[in-house]
């Protein structure tokens, strides 16, 4: 059975309004150590001190130790080990296994959803980021632009979201100054970084939040949620089993009805649960980020837009399209294993006239033609520019087929003029415009 995902979710994502908060239970799947199993790997470090190997096997050996007791722990380890030694320690013990396919299709599927940001409390190799600082804040808080057709999200190489790592980077130089997991490492980034607090209160307050593989055990970031559904009086006039609108959603498992409830009614969560099956099966989480991916990110869904369509593309240097070509050569192979086939090429106008003018392959659904400059000549042996060319061929023998121009910004005013004046849809010098809309017109 398909993991349903609410459509308000899918809206706020495609509109560029959410924003994935990834915990711990995402980087499960690259076999990294647990944090009993962290703690153990220091613990075992030869000139970590009697006293202290004592203390914190008591914590790590009760059934779950309290994040309260995680970081006291590692604040004594600290101390033993000197700073050094113990993010040297950290590094060694944190080694992830990229290559496991189920780490490999979260974050490509993570990095492929348009979402308005990442953040992250992991500070394992999983996920490349930037590290809390006015920069960052400032990336994510103000960005110049956001939209779901980046090329960031389609481009093979695309980076995705812009990520931040809350807690530190350990691949980085400065993990030393970084990292924050001792109890004075939560105190700095808490009170020293005067603007980390007001970014995550920003963040919270303006988004709407999906949680991943998150435990909502930070203290500080359960107060933060707290002054947020505060400033909304969240849940105030519900009653009985009624739910107001969620600020944030959860992928969690095993987490009972009432529980649910409960956190829908008075945190704000609209929790999208999945059994474990005892904690033996994490597929389910899995499960919920494909169908995300399948709704939202931009592969699949032009390899819906395309299904069944026919695009005639017209340029004399077909290398220009290069980037664009693979991309939807990959989106039509990823529904319909017909890499390419739904696409024809033209590289001059009359190439371009005999296609559409040919009943035996069908008419088609989008014609993509460059500016061209006056290569080809009108009726009258008049220079003419290859698109205008074929906007009058089409309006002259009446054949049903949108058209979309995809040039440079050379003289865009008189161009965009000339183009929608005879019929075209649109005037694009970039790639996102043009996915834009293709989206826009393939969807009618």
């Amino acid at each position: 059975m398909k993991s349903e995902i609410p459509s308000h979710l899918i809206e706020d994502i495609n509109a560029g309004n959410c924003v994935a908060f990834v915990g711990a239970g995402f980087s499960a799947a690259a076999a990294l150590p647990t944090w009993t199993q962290l703690f153990q790997g220091l613990v075992a470090v030869d000139s970590v001190e009697s006293a202290v190997k004592r203390y914190v096997q008591g914590i790590i050996g009760t059934e779950k130790p309290s994040a309260h007791q995680l970081d006291q722990a590692a604040q004594l380890l600290e101390d033993s080990l000197g700073r050094e030694r113990f993010i040297g320690q950290l590094q060694k013990l944190l080694q992830a296994d990229l290559t496991t396919e189920t780490i490999r299709s979260r974050v490509k599927w993570l990095l492929n959803i348009p979402f308005r940001a990442i953040v992250t409390t992991n500070f394992d190799p999983i996920l490349n980021g930037a590290v809390p600082g006015p920069e960052a804040y400032r990336d994510i808080l103000r960005p110049r632009r956001f939209r779901w057709w980046e090329r960031a999200f389609w481009d093979e190489e695309g980076a995705g979201a812009p990520v931040v790592k809350l807690h530190g980077d350990l691949r980085r130089p400065d993990a030393e100054n970084t990292v924050v997991l001792t109890r004075r490492d939560y105190r700095r980034r808490l009170y020293e970084d005067a603007g980390y607090m007001t970014f995550l209160r920003g963040l919270l307050s303006s988004n709407t939040i999906l949680f991943m593989g998150f435990s909502f055990e930070d203290a500080y970031l359960n107060e933060l949620r707290s002054q947020v559904l505060a400033l909304f009086d969240h849940g105030r006039s519900t009653r009985g089993t009624e739910k107001p609108e969620p600020l944030a959603y959860a992928i969690l498992g095993d987490v009972p009805e009432l529980v649910r409830l409960h956190f829908a009614r008075h945190e704000g969560i609209e929790v999208l649960g999945f059994n474990t099956r005892g904690g033996q099966d994490y597929s389910g989480f899995d499960d919920y980020l494909k169908r995300l991916w399948e709704e939202t990110a931009i592969l699949p869904r032009f390899g819906r837009l395309l299904e069944n369509k026919r695009i005639l593309w017209v340029d004399a240097q077909p290398r220009n399209n290069e980037a664009g070509f693979k991309f939807l050569k990959r989106a039509i192979a990823a529904r319909s294993q017909k890499a390419g086939k739904n696409i024809d090429t033209a590289r001059n106008t009359n190439e371009a006239l005999k296609l559409l003018g040919d009943t035996g392959i069908g008419p088609y659904d989008l014609v993509i033609s460059h500016w061209g400059y006056q290569r080809t000549r009108d009726e009258n042996g008049n220079p003419e520019h290859t698109a205008i060319r074929i906007l009058r061929h089409i309006r002259k023998t009446d054949i049903r087929c949108p058209v979309i121009i995809f040039s440079t910004p050379k003289d865009i005013g008189e161009r965009t003029r000339l183009s929608l004046n005879m019929g075209a849809q649109a005037y694009c010098y970039d790639w996102e415009n043009l996915f834009r809309n293709i989206a826009r017109i393939l969807a009618d």
